[in-house]
C-alpha cells in the first residue's frame, strides 16, 4: 500500500511541475508605445524566442525603486536556469538602444523569497545567464534594473527574450491559467435562435451575482438587471440602445486592422494596459495584463465558446498564491 501511495504521489508531482512554463501575466512597469502598432513592444514578446520582436521601454520613465518586470506563473514553474537576451538582437540596432548593465533577480515561491541575486551583464549581443543553480520551484520572478549601457541613438531599454531551462533543455512557454490563479469573476451567456444574447449571468467574488436579461421586440432592445437571483418581471425591462454598453470615460480601446488589440484604463495617475490574444479563427482567446504602475486585480481573462462560436463564458483570474504557503 505504501508503494502504491508513493507512486501516485510521484505521478501527481510530475503533473504539477510538468516540463513547461505557463505564464498568466508578464507585467511591465512601463512600456514603449508605438502609435501605429500599440502592442509592438509588449512584454509578451520576451517569450516568443524571436529576436525580431522585443519588449521596450523609455528608460527615463522607469522607477528604479520598483520592479521593471513581474512575471506571474499560472502554475508552479520548475527550472534550474534563466537566460536573457538584453538589447535588440539585431546588429543594426543593438548599440543604438539601451542595454541592461546591472539587474536584480528575485525568485518567489508564493510569498517566500527563494533567491535574490545582483547580476552584471556584459555589453555584448549574446544570450547571458541570470540564474543558474539548483532546481527551483517558482510562482513569480521579479526583475529590477539599476543601470544601463547607453544607446548611441535612442533612449529605449530593450529586452529581446527571456528563456527558462531544465535538465539542460529550453522549456516551452505558453500563456494560460493554472493552479496559481483564482477565478474572481465569471460570466455565462445564453442566446436565442437568432444568436442574440438573452441572458448574462455575472458572479463577482463576494459581491454577489447579477442576472442581465435582454428581450427583442419590434427592432427594439429591452434590458433588465436583477441581483442575487431575484425574479424578473415584464415591468423590470426598459429600452436600451445596444447590448454592449461601455461608456467608461477612463477606458481607451485600441484597434488595429479592425481587431481590438489593447485596452488602457486610467484612474488618476494609476493605469493598466491589457493585450487581447486571438486564436486561429480570430476569436478572442484571452486578455492578458502586460503593463501597470500599481497592483490591479484580474490580470488574465479567459474566453470560452460553443460550437456556434458564441461566447458562453468569460472568466477573470488573479493571483491565488496568497492562499498557499508553498508549492
Amino acid at each position: 500500500m505504501k508503494t502504491k501511495i508513493f507512486i501516485i504521489f510521484m505521478i501527481l508531482s510530475s503533473n504539477l511541475f510538468a516540463n513547461e512554463i505557463k505564464i498568466y501575466a508578464p507585467v511591465a512597469q512601463q512600456m514603449l508605445i508605438d502609435k501605429n502598432n500599440y502592442v509592438r513592444y509588449s512584454s509578451l514578446n520576451m517569450f516568443d524566442d524571436n529576436p525580431d520582436t522585443v519588449y521596450a521601454v523609455t528608460f527615463e520613465e522607469i522607477d528604479s525603486k520598483k520592479p521593471l518586470l513581474e512575471i506571474y506563473f499560472s502554475k508552479p514553474a520548475e527550472f534550474e536556469k534563466i537566460t536573457i537576451k538584453a538589447g535588440y538582437f539585431d546588429n543594426r540596432y543593438f548599440e543604438k538602444n539601451n542595454r541592461i548593465n546591472k539587474l536584480q533577480l528575485q525568485i518567489y515561491n508564493c510569498k517566500n523569497l527563494e533567491t535574490k541575486q545582483e547580476i552584471n551583464l556584459q555589453d555584448k549581443m549574446i544570450e547571458q545567464t541570470i540564474y543558474s543553480s539548483d532546481k527551483v520551484i517558482a510562482t513569480k520572478i521579479v526583475i529590477y534594473v539599476s543601470s544601463i549601457f547607453s544607446g548611441l541613438k535612442w533612449n529605449d531599454l530593450v529586452i529581446s527574450d527571456l528563456n527558462f531551462f531544465l535538465d539542460g533543455s529550453k522549456i516551452p512557454v505558453s500563456f494560460d491559467i493554472g493552479k496559481c490563479v483564482n477565478c474572481t469573476t465569471f460570466r455565462t451567456y445564453e442566446y436565442d435562435d437568432k444568436n442574440r444574447i438573452i441572458h448574462e449571468y455575472v458572479a463577482i467574488g463576494k459581491t454577489g451575482c447579477k442576472d442581465n436579461y435582454y428581450k427583442y421586440e419590434d427592432d427594439k432592445i429591452f434590458y433588465a438587471s436583477m441581483w442575487d437571483g431575484q425574479k424578473v418581471t415584464d415591468k423590470d425591462f426598459s429600452i436600451i440602445d445596444a447590448v454592449i454598453r461601455d461608456s467608461d470615460k477612463n477606458v481607451e480601446l485600441i484597434f488595429s486592422n479592425n481587431f481590438l488589440v489593447a485596452k488602457k484604463y486610467v484612474r488618476n495617475k494609476d493605469f493598466y494596459i491589457n493585450q487581447y490574444i486571438y486564436d486561429d479563427e480570430n476569436k478572442i482567446k484571452a486578455i492578458i495584463r502586460i503593463c501597470e504602475n500599481t497592483n490591479w486585480s484580474n490580470k488574465y481573462t479567459e474566453y470560452i465558446y460553443n460550437s456556434k462560436n458564441q461566447i458562453t463564458e468569460i472568466n477573470d483570474y488573479e493571483d491565488a498564491t496568497i492562499y498557499v504557503n508553498r508549492y
